[in-house]
């Protein structure tokens, strides 16, 4: 596939440089000639075509006399080299040569208590922190009025729980903006009944409408009690 845009794009310099040339060496006209030329073709008052000329020719130098038009032709023209370096890196990066760099979304999980039992933390909160690691602000919208979606899942993958599957939510369509360098974070808690000491599970922390910032955070609930004393007991045969 990138042999045929080398080939499409080297075609349409060929053909471009040619007319350029052409251009280039086509002979000037000089103001004699063209003089003698609108002097030969005089055309009488009474005709159309006079009478369109002189509108012409008036509203010409209207715009000559107007500020707007004639400081227009005084903006800085782009040389035709620097032209043809924005055409060629163009292409390279449609042919994926030179790649645009994107700065990737700096997404954050955190999961408080970080190290719980089941029996002794029936919740847990989720957040999800999200920085503008650019120079420009970030503009994320939101169809409705909910901001994350939390799946548990299974050391292998298979979903448990979904958090918003017993929640409704109002069609409020809205844009948060985050500041460069400026983070926002938004916090849930999800139950820990279907979870069981000593498995290890999944959670899915995505932004809704935004895939881009899906993260996974691997959690392992377990029984400090049971822990310690089987620790001692291995201690002691």
């Amino acid at each position: 596939m990138k042999s045929f845009y080398y080939i499409l794009f080297f075609g349409w310099m060929s053909a471009f440089s040619i007319g350029i040339a052409s251009a280039q060496n086509t002979n000037p006209i000089s103001r004699l000639e063209i003089e003698e030329m609108t002097q030969a073709s005089q055309l009488e008052t009474n005709s159309p075509f006079f009478i369109e000329r002189e509108e012409a020719r008036e509203a010409v130098a209207e715009a000559a006399r107007n500020p707007i038009y004639r400081n227009s032709l005084l903006l800085p023209r782009h040389s035709f080299q620097e032209e043809m370096k924005k055409m060629i890196h163009g292409f390279l990066v449609m042919t994926k040569v030179f790649p645009n760099k994107t700065i990737p979304p700096a997404v954050q999980i955190f999961v408080e208590p970080s190290s719980f039992s089941i029996s002794e933390t029936p919740e847990i909160s989720v957040s999800c922190k999200i920085t503008n690691t650019t120079k420009e602000i970030l503009f994320i919208d939101f169809a409705t009025n909910q901001r994350i979606e939390i799946v548990v899942k299974e050391s292998n993958g298979t979903p448990m729980m979904r958090w918003s599957e017993d929640r409704s939510f109002d069609p409020i369509t809205s844009v948060v903006t985050i500041n460069p360098r400026e983070s926002i974070l938004y916090t849930e808690k999800i139950p820990t009944a279907i979870m069981k000491n000593g498995s290890k599970y999944l959670l899915e922390v995505s932004l809704i409408g935004h895939s881009e910032y899906t993260r996974t955070e691997l959690i392992f609930p377990h029984d400090p009690y049971f822990s310690s004393s089987h620790a001692l007991g291995s201690g002691h045969e």
